[in-house]
């Protein structure tokens, strides 16, 4: 976006000392009134001289980096881009050409490593066929500013090299297509160093761009220069993804088919204009190059991600009771027990001090030597022993989640909090490649392993142990879940297909409202008619809000870190429109895992199935 700083203020107008003269003072006078004139234009002439030097921003400076080229041994050739954009939250892709020379194909191992002292790596196997040349992504935890890259694998002798990130100073941009497309729909052309920018762009060829949701959900805005046609299906369906789970993204030249494309876009979506897709939003060009570069330009780059997980406090605050900025714990036992803690190092006190000066005065100084470490070791005991009972070897865990069902395509669009407490560290997690596990932003120090191999992630060491964590998660993954609805009579029979115990609901069946109860997984129960909309539309669109806003008003807790609902969510239903309250795990891409769950809250909205 334009910023420009207001001009400095002309500085007052010092009239000059009158010179001594013989003349009369009349006569000076006109003389005086001349000098001041000419003095406070010329201030003037210096003031517009400063306004037109003035530094303004406009155009945008390419940060797509530099390609490094490897040394060319053992029949590989390597490539990797450095420089290179980097993403606000999340994890940026770092680009890796590879050229295997060879007949044979062979694995390669690529690896990514950080320079701070006990930086996690980033991994990924590829398997380059015979003669093949192949462009791939390795993505690395935002977090990461610089590090060192490695290639190796079996037969391959190991090379390495630096690579640092750019972090941009200025709105940022993730083009799907060349520069010079980018200059034809936006209207937004190059700034040459040291010229300041308005936004700073990476582009990405669409053939090479990345498969997985990771690597476009931490960018603000992500725009397709080219044919919606030539990009990739696997790539599209990332995009598309981004789109739902929270993301901005721009198309420049809307395709016909739209409705396949975007599933979740409304019948008769606006040009020109910002429309709601799933938790995010889609911008289809139409008018020129002008509104096109507005649209990329206005989005809120200090907005936040779909889930937005709370970290520890500054290590200086030394706050052990309350998350960063005072934020209270999702999950009641995270915080140590410090006052058990503390009764017994009291008793260890007592036992040690004033129990053994009387142990001495009786038994002697040899009964004192083995009272000692016989106390220090039932304390100890004491200590585990509770903290077994207590707390087990059990993950503790409370999760909340919003949903879009998406039931015609049969998948479900997932933003999921949750707050986690192992006492024994965690094992290995892993995630299909549309989902993605985001860290706090207040996590400076990334302590995950992440391997991508295989598209998907695998991340081990996410909870470590006996150390409260917040993981966010975002995900489009599919779901035979539904809510059907059938007619019997004069009654309505709602059957519950959604994987989880309904808490409560409300759904739009017959040109009626209903109330769903509290049913059981796999059960079936009467729908209760709603009797209190009734009146103007605008009196029944109210009540219909209200009853929503019952169904959906999360605790606030959950409000702070799910940021990306939308107002559609809360929108009045249509003709089959349902929206429900689930307990349980809910979805998304951990949900599978044995936990004990202290809380799971999880609001759902989608279509039910009738006849």
């Amino acid at each position: 976006m334009l910023r420009t700083s207001p001009p400095p203020p002309p500085p007052p107008v010092v009239p000059a000392p009158a010179e001594e003269t013989d003349a009369a003072p009349e006569e000076a006078a006109p003389a005086d009134d001349s000098e001041a004139t000419e003095d406070a234009t010329a201030k003037e002439a210096a003031v517009a001289e400063d306004v037109e030097h003035e530094v303004v921003r406009s155009g945008y400076a390419d940060t797509t980096g530099n390609l490094q080229n490897l040394e060319d041994m053992d029949g590989l050739r390597v490539s990797v881009r450095s420089g290179a954009l980097r993403a606000k939250r999340g994890y940026t892709p770092v680009e890796v050409t590879l050229y295997n020379t060879e007949n044979v194909p062979r694995p390669v191992r690529l690896r990514f490593q950080g320079y701070s002292s006990g930086s996690s790596t980033t991994e990924r196997v590829v398997e380059l066929g015979a003669r093949q040349r192949l462009t791939t992504h390795l993505l690395v935890p935002a977090p990461v500013a610089s590090g060192m890259f490695t290639v190796d694998g079996p037969g391959i002798r190991s090379r390495n090299t630096g690579v640092y990130l750019d972090e941009g100073n200025t709105p940022t941009a993730l083009v799907l297509g060349s520069s010079k497309a980018f200059e034809a729909v936006t209207g937004i052309h190059r700034v040459e160093d040291p010229k300041p920018a308005e936004v700073d762009v990476r582009f990405v060829p669409v053939q090479d761009a990345p498969r997985e949701l990771a690597a476009y959900v931490g960018f603000p805005v992500v725009l397709v220069t080219e044919e919606v046609a030539s990009v990739p299906s696997d790539v599209w369906a990332a995009l598309e993804s981004y789109a739902a789970a929270g993301g901005s993204l721009l198309i420049a030249l809307p395709p016909r088919d739209l409705p396949q494309r975007l599933p979740l876009l409304n019948l008769e979506p606006q040009r020109d204009t910002w429309n709601d897709y799933g938790f995010g939003q889609v911008y289809l060009c139409q008018s020129g190059a002008r509104d096109c570069g507005n649209a990329a330009l206005l989005v809120d780059q200090d907005s936040k991600p779909p889930v937005d997980p709370i970290g520890p406090p500054p290590r200086w605050e030394n706050n052990r009771f309350a998350l960063n900025g005072g934020e209270t714990p999702l999950l009641p036992n995270a915080l140590v027990p410090l006052g058990r803690f503390l009764f017994f190092i009291f008793l260890f006190s007592l036992a040690v001090g004033p129990g053994g000066l009387i142990l001495a005065r009786r038994k002697g100084p040899v009964a004192l030597l083995i009272g000692v470490p016989a106390v220090s070791l039932v304390t100890c005991l004491v200590i585990v022993g509770n903290s077994l009972l207590v707390d087990g070897f059990v993950t503790h865990a409370s999760r909340y989640s919003y949903t879009w069902l998406d039931r015609p395509r049969d998948r479900a669009v997932t933003a999921v909090v949750g707050g986690y407490y192992a006492n024994l560290a965690a094992r290995t997690v892993r995630l299909p490649s549309h989902s993605v596990l985001m860290a706090p932003a207040e996590m400076d120090d990334w302590l995950v392993d992440v391997n991508w191999t295989g598209g998907g992630m695998e991340a081990e060491g996410f909870l470590p142990a006996r150390t409260y964590v917040e993981w966010g998660e975002v995900a489009v993954a599919p779901s035979r879940a539904r809510l059907a609805v059938r007619r019997e009579g004069n009654t309505v029979k709602v059957q519950n297909a959604l994987g989880a115990p309904i808490q409560r609901g409300y759904l739009r069946y017959g040109q009626q409202s209903y109330w769903v109860p509290e049913l059981a997984d796999g059960a079936e129960a009467v729908a209760i008619e709603v009797t209190s909309e009734s009146g103007s539309e605008k009196e029944r669109r109210e009540a219909q809000e209200r009853n929503i806003l019952e169904i959906v008003d999360a605790p606030t807790p959950v409000k702070r870190r799910v940021t990306k609902v939308g107002v559609e969510f809360y929108a009045p239903l249509g003709e089959r429109g349902f929206v429900v309250r689930l307990k349980g795990m809910g979805y998304g891409p951990l949900a599978g895992m044995k936990v004990e769950l202290h809380e799971g809250l999880h609001y759902v909205r989608g279509q039910v199935d009738a006849p």
